[in-house]
């Protein structure tokens, strides 16, 4: 907005000027018209605040206006104020082609929060002002406000299929605008119809320097899918979608994709990917494709590169994660599927208490074709319910989540570890904020300092953390690795006895940010916990029942700590003088998970969740 205003400031001047001059000078009738319009539109505090030169020569405000200001382009109230929309159409009831209530009109409208407004501004424009020399007069004003729409909302929750239809009302305006031919072309490629989108950056005859990185990402992204669309996709009847497979960076949506593509053979992929290099995955996309295709034996056109104009005619949809759901079923409104589903994992955009959260659940659950969301946690199973976002019968819940390295395990069969070395002790976790407090790496780092250089205990930080990120003076026993690909951990975990996870939603650190939580336990610590390492955990949410209020882990397989590194570190003493109750305690915690997360309690229900509505009735 403030962009807008001080642009405009520059051309409004001589705009009002010779509007004013041709109606003084040819049309003088007209002239008391312009005089009602000047009252309306004038805000004399406003006026006389902005301009001290007419306050200090002790002029009526109102008179300087009509006689000179008006004419000098000088602004008669503030744009942002509550009565701005009012005062314009005061004016222009007086004086329908007022060229300051025009083009206040115009800027007020095409910069709004909200499409609908934009929406009734251009069509206002059109049906009773527009010219061909006043659309070329207020160019600069419709070009800025078309980037403005595409730049300050490129994130958000606004639909791209509706952005794009404004944007074509723009460049109905100015059909030779390059500004506005790229917006378009960049909301086409947001929209996942990247050969049209290709074909639409072809012919731009320049890239406007505000969208450069944008159409520099957009264009590599198209060369990269046109790698992995060689074929053209298969007939499936279930479309999964997602933003990382086949990637293993994130472990259990290789799983739990890799699963379905094998059990159901009517089912393929198509991913948006992420860029996953800053996790440790070193691999572009098509050699991710190229690698898992040879592995799996998979058809070349089962797993594409997610294009909207090249989906098939699905009869199910699927993906995880809120922000991906809405992405693919309401910002680009999946089109054909039947039955549209997903799983509600922590994460991926889902707040509790948050509007923006809260909106694209809302328009989920508005959508008929939604068929089903599976929880995993109570928390969100509850908040689904509880805020009346959907009833119970629109819910799958199952506990837990993919851990696909445990199918293959013998809960029967222990993992040793060595009694004869020091503790070693864990945290892993990603780093999201300066000090990793919401992972509890401040506690971590207090129980450190509790121990600090101590030959009985040794401590290890995978992730993005490192010796400065919370200062640990000499403290000698800790080592750092950075952030690690999937293969190390394995190794890694072998090597461990005890991980600490004293993570916290962040809004009860910092209350001004949404209401976040992870998953119960974490990814990590299920990883560490199939290798015997004994497993300290925080439950902030209460996230340790079964909906019907049974424990999911007990005291004997988990301990659930709080976040007081002095009582945390009184319990790790005690298990140094008796190391072997600490591996009874990792191995009852490796048989727990066995039990929550194998594959029958897991990927069965979610395959015969897919296959019932394959084979649902219209």
């Amino acid at each position: 907005m403030r962009k807008l205003v001080n642009k405009m400031i520059k051309y409004l001047k001589s705009v009002a000027h010779d509007y004013l001059f041709k109606i003084v000078k040819k049309e003088p009738e007209k002239f008391d018209a312009v005089k009602l319009a000047c009252k309306e539109l004038l805000d004399k505090d406003f006026y006389l605040e902005r301009y001290p030169d007419i306050a200090a020569a002790n002029a009526d405000p109102l008179s300087h206006y009509i006689e000179y200001g008006f004419a000098e382009g000088r602004w008669p109230f503030s744009i942002t104020s509550a009565d701005a929309g009012l005062r314009i159409q005061k004016a222009l009831e007086f004086d329908p082609l007022n060229s300051m209530a025009v083009k206040l009109n115009l800027m007020l409208t095409l910069s709004a929060p909200d499409l609908d407004t934009i929406r009734r501004g251009l069509a206002w424009y059109k049906a009773g002002v527009a010219t061909p020399e006043l659309i070329e007069l207020h160019r600069q004003l419709i070009e800025e406000s078309a980037v403005a729409l595409l730049i300050n909302r490129y994130w958000n929750s606004i639909k791209f299929s509706e952005m794009h239809s404004v944007l074509g009302e723009f460049l109905e305006l100015l059909p030779e605008s390059n500004q506005i031919k790229t917006a378009l072309a960049l909301c086409i490629f947001r929209l996942g119809r990247f050969e049209k989108a290709g074909k639409a950056f072809s012919e731009l005859s320049e890239i406007p320097p505000v969208f450069e990185g944008l159409v520099s990402e957009a264009v590599m992204t198209i060369a990269e899918a046109k790698k992995v669309n060689i074929d053209l996709p298969c007939e499936s009847q279930i479309l999964l979608l997602d933003s990382s497979f086949p990637s293993k960076v994130s472990s259990f949506r290789y799983g739990e994709f890799k699963s379905y593509l094998e059990e159901i053979d009517e089912c393929s992929i198509q991913v948006l990917p992420d860029n996953l290099s800053k996790y440790g995955e070193p691999l572009p996309f098509h050699a991710q494709v190229d690698q898992f295709r040879k592995v799996s034996g998979l058809a070349s056109n089962r797993i594409r590169y997610f294009d909207t104009d090249f989906i098939g005619d699905p009869k199910v949809a699927y993906c995880v994660f809120l922000n991906l759901a809405d992405y693919f079923y309401t910002q680009i409104g999946l089109p054909s599927a039947e039955h549209l589903l997903f799983t509600l994992y922590p994460g991926g955009g889902f707040n509790l208490n948050d509007g923006v959260s809260d909106q694209k659940l809302r328009r989920l659950c508005d959508n008929p074709k939604l068929s089903k969301i599976i929880t995993t946690q109570n928390v969100s199973y509850r908040y689904l319910v509880e805020g009346g976002f959907c009833g119970p019968d629109r819910i799958q819940h199952i506990y837990g989540g993919i851990i696909p390295n445990i199918y293959t395990l013998d809960d029967h069969v222990p993992t040793a570890k060595s009694l004869d070395k020091p503790l070693d002790v864990c945290f892993v976790a990603q780093k999201y904020s300066a000090t990793g407090a919401e992972k509890g790496y401040d506690v971590f780092v207090d129980i450190v300092k509790n121990f600090a250089n101590s030959p009985d205990i040794r401590f290890h930080v995978v992730g993005g953390f490192d010796k400065n990120t919370i200062e640990l003076g000499d403290i000698r026993n800790v080592t750092f690795y950075g952030t690690q690909s999937a293969d190390f951990f394995d190794g890694f975990y072998t090597n461990m006895d005890l991980i600490l996870s004293p993570n916290i939603h962040l809004s009860a650190l910092d209350p001004s940010q949404p209401e976040s939580f992870d998953g119960f336990p974490t990814t990590a610590v299920v990883e560490a916990g199939l290798k015997g390492v004994a497993v300290f955990l925080t439950d902030f949410k209460g996230m340790n029942f079964h909906l019907d209020g049974s424990d999911i882990f007990n005291e004997h397989e988990m301990k659930i700590i709080d976040r007081d590194p002095d009582s945390i570190s009184q319990l790790i003493n005690g298990y140094l003088s008796d190391r072997e109750a600490l591996m009874e305690l990792g191995q009852n915690g490796r048989r727990a998970i066995l039990r929550e997360f194998s594959y029958e309690g897991q990927m069965r229900p979610r395959i015969e969740l897919l296959n019932h509505y394959l084979s649902a009735t219209s």
